[in-house]
């Protein structure tokens, strides 16, 4: 430790600063000051301090400094090497929460300080700051304690509390962001050792999903823009921008870096001091469809986010679901045309659609006019012989291209039994591909969410800790009466597609796949990014005697991963493209007739 100008302050008075003498100030500092608390017996062992509500004196090297208010309103302090104990399980480092009224304080300074010891939010932290001196600086700051995801289990984020550390992974997955729902209100992202999956997505419901649940959360840490404001402007992170669209991504790869432990309300958070920088991209992110081959038909399937469009007329607004003034409807949909358009879709099923029928001012006419107008494509809207499909607020719909492909017949819906209520009624059209002559039908689905669930926990579709969340039964139900409505019509050729808000490996989707159905999908295929975790909501499957007749399935990464605040109801950030024209990612499927020859 380098000598330099001892200073004392007290908080209680400045003249008490000013008065102190020399000689005390150097009995405070001094090493073997008997009133010291250690910080690693202020952190202790467990996840809350032995120490909390005590007045404790503690020393420590300034790492890191956010005081003002409009950061974290204090400082980080680490052990000197002279403190530290030999025990793996008690943290060396301690948060400060002050003001600017205690004067200068830097990096690599030394200090003892007298506090009250608290929980905030649920890390140990130093309060009420009663006297503070400042005892020289050091050369270097105490070497960063390597750190690495995933971790055992939550003792290992409890013992580096406070502590410098250099971030980076343990199992050959790059650090990747996985989460960026607080990014844009509150300047954080999750981050991980490669992407995090929803369980489900990947493994069986059950035991299996709850030890991946399990083993998600040891392997995700918060990495916050050392701030407390709140909507931080500029955006952070801007050098880990990527991507077509220029924006923080989750799947973004990031290279290891160094910062502070910290905690914040039951999760564990990392504040950097160096810069993240982008890992170099491994290979180019496809986000567009390939153009689509000669012969070659096209379905698409895209959950459009309620899109409403008042009455039809320039007013309704707000309306039950989606904009809330005609500005942002004119945005949202100008982003739909553009995700649409880039489809380059013969059919398109639709989720999320007002539910105000097909007339001259429903939202589905409007919809399919605006994209006509901006195209050479000519969408024709397929209608059942029904004023509007179902009673709840949004519904399914199905457009397509009335040069490649038509309809014969009115379309087909399903009101009964889980279609009644919960899953909204399917739609059908059976189109004739007119390269081909052949005949298909497409089936467009949304079952029901897997929020708002039942007050009744004995209920079937209450959450069954399996992983499948609430309403599953009913799901699994609606999957079941599909499949059997569709055999009692005799429809040719079906497609099935939609928000089926079930992940790949949960009952309705294996129902599916075990009767009479093929999924082209792969599981590690995603639409959705929820809780930081990434899963396909949306599906498209063929009977199975289409299968050979696949020529490509493309899940398209427009929206899932994008940070919403680019969606149409920011003005500051919208841009009429396709990104974030949804939270779902549209899924595209092509098929050949002409290759089995029928």
């Amino acid at each position: 430790m380098t000598a330099s100008l001892y200073r004392k302050t007290s908080l209680i008075t400045a003249l008490a600063a000013a008065i102190s003498p020399i000689a005390a100030v150097a009995d405070v500092c001094q090493t073997d000051n008997p009133n010291i608390t250690p910080i690693n017996v202020v952190q202790g062992s467990g996840f809350s301090s032995p120490k909390a509500n005590e007045t404790v004196t503690v020393r420590g090297i300034v790492t890191a400094s956010w005081r003002s208010e409009s950061e974290l309103g204090g400082f980080f302090i680490e052990s000197a090497p002279t403190d530290t104990d030999d025990n793996l399980s008690t943290s060396e480092g301690l948060f400060v929460k002050t003001s600017n009224h205690i004067g200068k304080i830097s990096p690599k300074d030394t200090i003892v300080l007298t506090g009250v010891i608290q929980e905030v939010d649920e890390l140990t932290t130093l309060t009420d700051i009663s006297e503070l001196t400042t005892c020289g600086s050091v050369d270097a700051l105490p070497k960063a304690t390597p750190f690495t995801l995933p971790v055992a289990d939550k003792n290992h984020f409890e013992r580096i509390e406070g502590m410098r550390v250099e971030l980076s992974s343990s199992n050959n997955e790059p650090l990747t962001i996985s989460g960026n729902y607080n990014y844009t209100r509150y300047g954080f992202v999750d981050v991980s050792a490669g992407r995090l999956w929803t369980p489900s997505q990947i493994v069986q419901p059950g035991e299996e999903a709850r030890e991946l649940a399990a083993k998600n959360e040891l392997n995700r840490i918060q990495m916050d823009d050392n701030s407390n404001k709140r909507d931080p402007r500029p955006l952070p992170f801007e050098e880990l921008f990527s991507g077509p669209h220029n924006s923080l991504r989750t799947g973004t790869k990031i290279e290891p870096l160094v910062g502070i432990a910290s905690q914040f309300n039951r999760r564990y958070r990392f504040q950097p001091i160096e810069t993240p920088q982008l890992k170099a991209a491994e290979k180019t992110i496809d986000y567009n469809a390939p153009e689509k081959a000669g012969g070659t038909l096209r379905i698409a399937s895209f959950n459009v986010l309620n899109f409403f469009n008042g009455n039809g007329m320039g007013q309704g607004f707000p309306t039950p679901r989606g904009a809330d003034t005609p500005d942002e409807m004119k945005r949202q949909q100008a982003k739909i045309v553009a995700a649409i358009k880039a489809l380059d879709a013969d059919v398109v099923g639709i989720m999320e659609v007002e539910n105000d029928g097909f007339g001259e001012h429903s939202a589905i006419r409007q919809l399919v006019d605006a994209l006509n107008e901006s195209g050479s494509v000519t969408y024709s809207i397929s209608e059942p012989q029904a004023q509007r499909i179902g009673g709840d607020q949004i519904t399914v719909g199905l457009i397509y291209n009335k040069d490649t492909v038509s309809a014969s017949s009115h379309a087909l819906v399903n009101t009964a039994g889980a279609f009644a209520w919960g899953s909204r009624p399917p739609l059908a059209q059976t189109l004739t591909d007119q390269d081909t002559g052949e005949q298909f039908t497409v089936v467009v689905n949304h079952f029901k969410s897997k929020g708002s669930c039942p007050e009744d926990e004995e209920s079937p579709n209450s959450n069954q800790n399996d992983g499948q969340a609430c309403w599953n039964a009913l799901r699994l139900k609606s999957a079941q009466q599909l499949s059997k409505w569709i055999a009692e019509k005799s429809f040719p050729n079906t497609v099935l597609l939609g928000d089926f808000n079930a992940y790949f490996m949960e009952d309705p989707i294996q129902y599916l796949s075990n009767n009479g159905y093929y999924n082209p999908s792969k599981a590690t295929d995603y639409s959705y990014v929820y809780d930081s975790q990434a899963g396909a909501l949306d599906h498209v499957f063929v009977e199975n005697e289409l299968k050979d007749n696949i020529s490509g399935v493309y899940h398209l990464p427009f929206n899932a991963d994008e940070p919403w605040i680019y969606d149409y109801r920011n003005a500051e950030f919208y841009e009429p493209t396709p990104y974030r024209s949804s939270d779902h990612d549209p899924l595209v499927l092509d098929l050949r007739f002409s290759a089995s020859g029928m």
